[in-house]
């Protein structure tokens, strides 16, 4: 049974042999993993706080207003 040492070091070679633009693609999605987690800023938090609010005191949209937006012909 490979190691995750091996599958690591095969995923990279698959890698190597893409294209440039693809092994940048991974490279960017790799270092994402990789580092800290992300933190909110203070206008992203402005902006998601009333959304939680919400969501803690259980107001969701329902079942219509979600087949509304999903059904909704976008331009």
């Amino acid at each position: 049974m490979p190691t995750i040492q091996d599958k690591l070091e095969s995923l990279f070679a698959k890698v190597r042999a893409l294209p440039k633009e693809r092994q940048e693609a991974a490279a960017e999605a790799l270092a994402d993993i990789a580092s800290e987690p992300y933190q909110l800023s203070d206008d992203e938090l402005a902006i998601l706080k009333p959304a939680l609010e919400r969501s803690e005191r259980g107001e969701f949209a329902d079942d219509h207003d979600v087949d509304d937006l999903l059904n909704k012909p976008w331009a």
